[in-house]
């Protein structure tokens, strides 16, 4: 908070006479009073409610990635510190916490609000109908969390303001009653002197007691109480003994607070946190304005010491707030490339799910790279481009997650048409009847099921199943009647393995095949013969197709293929004659110098983007840094 408020004049503005009294004429020996009550040290509730340091606040730590688990650790930690610990300095504080964590939390949600109405839609057939969302138990929690926080903010300061007011009603009051006992004081009378004297001391003690008001009003209310003082003051000058003791007293109390600022002056060489002196100063600078006048001659030296000791502490709170404009300056700049580069993603579209995954691979890059930034952004321009980045990283995987419905919805179709041609063969079967027709046209029906694409991975084997079970069954009808039971027997392997290989083929294209591949193998080697005209062909084509399978899957990562329940030692490769070993390696390498040059790709186009900033000079080492170990793998590779 700083010291130069509206309440508060700056320290150019203030002058000796501004808290000095008039001076009035000394007098008579006997006209002279003691002072008959002792001065009650008292303390305001405005600054009891202000007096939290929050450099005392141990606050919890935003740690990079930003999990889920992690903002309900930290928004459950802040919850209990604003509970815990009251002020504004506090509240500023965790505002500025819940703002830096509050777009990860609100990507988050928008994230798992997107998933839970993918999954709505495809258990309802593509509707959004009756769909509600919620979130889980630790999202409700969060959100209470950030809601607990903004009412006890809510509340202490509703509560302060209250103070406020009726602080503000307190000194009106007390400045219209000083005004009337200033008006009606009769110096002719030494009782009504001694107890008008009492009614002032006791008006003094009150004021203390309320603390400041907060806007104009404090000035205005400032300069009305001291003016009246100082005509309280000025028209018994049967205390001016009083008042050379009162003034005495005062010199001896703002010079101690004069050498106490001219210490924290001292200290700004020292590297003590400036914060710490700001602070300390401003309460100093309170409890100066409120001790009463000394001589004017006096008064006028003391606070060109005091004005002296703000000036030097708070052009070093300007050299402060300039350097950190410039790192501001810096983060926006650099944010701002970030965001330029996320916007290029913003209208990424591809057909390939390979290029998606690619695509989402540099987001994520992007996104890390603004999540290791530290620090904050200039007020001008930060909102826009935080905005700006967020939304187009938004956006990017709203497209992605609209290529994967379209797939799904594609598949959903293969399904059903796969599911209609499995009717017409179980249709054919009840009927029991088997001629060269309609083997012939079980034969189109199998060619047809070949053409379709995939179908949602959960659904494909059981379709396959049942669609074979029922090619199967027509075909052991065939073979129980006798007529060219071997023959046909044969073409019918023929038919199961070419539907096989095609299998083979489409999983060259979708890698998340892979995960089914063993037990095509199985049901490759348990197909019986096939007419000997197409062994050969049959043979060489599975050899070389299930080859590039194996080459395919060495390249995909352990962690993925563990998860398919992959296990490459058990499906070894075809062998053709050749070194089986030096293939399988050539394979490998070469699938791996496509991935390396793919890597350096990205990294070098996103490596274009930053500007010569202070700021990005470190981002553009990492992203330099994994360039070159990219090229140094892929020159061994390719000597290899």
């Amino acid at each position: 908070m700083s010291m130069m408020t509206e309440e508060t004049p700056k320290a150019e503005e203030i002058s000796a006479e501004a808290i000095t009294p008039t001076p009035v004429a000394p007098l008579e020996e006997t006209e002279k009073v003691t002072e008959s009550s002792a001065e009650i040290e008292l303390s305001s509730p405005i600054e009891a409610m202000l007096s939290t340091d929050d450099k005392t606040v141990e606050y919890p730590l935003l740690e990079d990635g930003h999990s889920k688990e992690h903002l309900h650790r930290f928004f459950g930690k802040l919850k209990d510190l604003v509970q815990q610990h009251a002020g504004p300095a506090v509240y500023k504080k965790v505002d500025e916490l819940i703002k830096e964590a509050k777009e990860s939390w609100d990507s988050i949600k928008q994230a798992d609000r997107q998933a839970a109405l993918d999954s709505f839609k495809a258990a309802n057939e593509g509707s959004e109908e009756g769909f509600t969302y919620k979130g889980d138990i630790i999202a409700q929690e969060i959100d209470t969390a950030i809601h607990t926080i903004k009412k006890t903010k809510q509340d202490f300061f509703q509560q302060l303001e209250k103070v406020r007011e009726k602080a503000l009603e307190g000194k009106t009051r007390l400045i219209n009653e000083l005004r009337t006992l200033v008006d009606a004081d009769d110096n002719s009378d030494p009782a009504h002197v001694n107890a008008s004297f009492k009614a002032f001391k006791k008006i003094q003690d009150e004021w203390k007691t309320l603390g400041s008001v907060q806007g104009p009003m404090n000035q205005t209310l400032w300069q009305s109480y001291h003016a009246l003082v100082d005509r309280f003051y000025s028209n018994r000058s049967i205390f001016f003994e009083l008042l050379e003791l009162d003034r005495k007293k005062n010199l001896q109390a703002k010079e101690t607070i004069a050498v106490k600022l001219e210490s924290l002056a001292d200290m700004v060489k020292q590297n003590v946190p400036l914060q710490k002196l700001m602070k300390d100063a401003e309460e100093l600078f309170e409890e100066y304005k409120h001790i009463g006048p000394a001589h004017r001659d006096e008064n006028e030296a003391l606070w060109q010491r005091v004005k002296k000791s703000l000036d030097v502490l708070f052009e070093q709170k300007r050299l402060v707030n300039d350097a950190q404009k410039a790192v501001y300056e810096d983060n926006l700049k650099i944010k701002k490339e970030l965001a330029d580069l996320m916007h290029h993603h913003a209208t990424f579209q591809s057909g390939s799910i390979a290029e998606w995954n690619q695509a989402s691979k540099a987001v994520l890059a992007l996104q890390e790279q603004w999540g290791k930034l530290k620090g904050g952004l200039p007020r001008e321009g930060g909102k826009e481009v935080s905005h700006q980045f967020w939304s187009d990283l938004k956006l990017f995987f709203k497209h992605k997650s609209e290529f994967f419905a379209k797939i799904d919805a594609e598949r959903k179709a293969n399904l059903a048409a796969k599911l209609l041609l499995i009717e017409q063969v179980e249709g054919i079967v009840a009927v029991g009847t088997e001629t060269q027709e309609i083997t012939q046209q079980v034969i189109e029906l199998q060619k047809k099921w070949k053409e379709i694409g995939h179908v949602p991975e959960k659904q494909k084997d059981q379709v396959y199943t049942k669609f074979k079970g029922a090619c199967d069954a027509y075909f052991n009808l065939k073979r129980s009647k006798g007529k060219g039971a071997q023959d046909e027997e044969f073409e019918a392997n023929l038919v199961a393995k070419q539907a096989i290989l095609s299998d083979l083929e489409a999983t060259l294209k979708d890698p998340s095949l892979l995960a089914n591949l063993k037990a095509k193998k199985e049901a490759w080697d348990a197909i019986g013969f096939v007419p000997r005209k197409n062994v050969k062909e049959i043979q060489e084509k599975f050899r070389n197709t299930w080859n590039a399978v194996i080459d395919l899957a060495r390249t995909q990562p352990k962690e993925q293929l563990a998860a398919w329940g992959f296990e490459l030692k058990s499906l070894p490769t075809e062998t053709g004659g050749g070194s089986e070993e030096r293939r399988n390696h050539s394979g490998d390498s070469r699938k791996k110098i496509q991935a390396l040059e793919n890597d350096i790709a990205v990294l070098t186009n996103n490596l274009e983007f930053f500007a010569k900033s202070k700021g990005a000079d470190k981002l553009r080492a990492e992203v330099e840094k994994k360039i070159a170990q990219a090229q140094k793998e892929l020159e061994k590779l390719k000597k290899d």
